[in-house]
């Protein structure tokens, strides 16, 4: 359904990815289609400026936990930059279109890092409360440790623990 919409409609309902999206497929077909550049532009733009100023306000709140979105921020940004680069310079009007490249590889690197370890930190400590929950959360971010961060320490069997701590039991007898 989302394939059949225009890249204006996403545009307006605030869909900025998939409206570049769009427009971006679109232009690979006719690279001269005037209102799929502007509404590209726009787009861009606009997404650009929502994930600069979320990881603004994330990396201010100070909260270590908050590394996991800062770090998606940061990958969809790379993303949405290469994905753009693919039909560019462009030329719109008398004007020319080509956005300055912007490497983010070492934003993305520290946050993934920053986020790896708030997941390890974070659930060693919960390992330490000896509840079903805690385990439970603990196995959640021992993986999430393991995404960003491999085969660390003894994270496989701190994964293994955490989910066999965190496994209900019941015993059941037949009569």
């Amino acid at each position: 359904i989302a394939g059949c919409a225009s890249s204006l409609k996403h545009l307006q309902r605030g869909d900025y990815d998939a409206a570049i999206q769009t427009a971006v497929r679109k232009l690979r077909v006719d690279p001269t289609d005037q209102e799929q550049i502007e509404v590209l532009d726009k787009a861009y733009l606009l997404a650009n400026q929502q994930d600069h100023d979320r990881i603004k306000f994330l990396k201010e709140e100070g909260n270590q936990y908050n590394w996991d979105e800062i770090f998606e921020k940061y990958t969809n940004l790379k993303n949405r930059q290469a994905l753009v680069s693919t039909v560019l310079p462009l030329e719109l009007g008398n004007q020319i279109i080509d956005y300055a490249f912007i490497d983010y590889d070492s934003e993305v690197i520290q946050a993934k890092k920053n986020a790896a370890d708030y997941f390890w930190n974070h659930a060693n400590e919960l390992m330490k409360n000896g509840d079903k929950e805690s385990y439970r959360q603990a196995y959640y971010e021992f993986n999430k440790t393991k995404e960003y961060a491999g085969n660390i320490h003894n994270i496989n069997q701190l994964i293994e623990e955490s989910h066999w701590n965190g496994i209900s039991r019941v015993f059941v007898s037949f009569e």
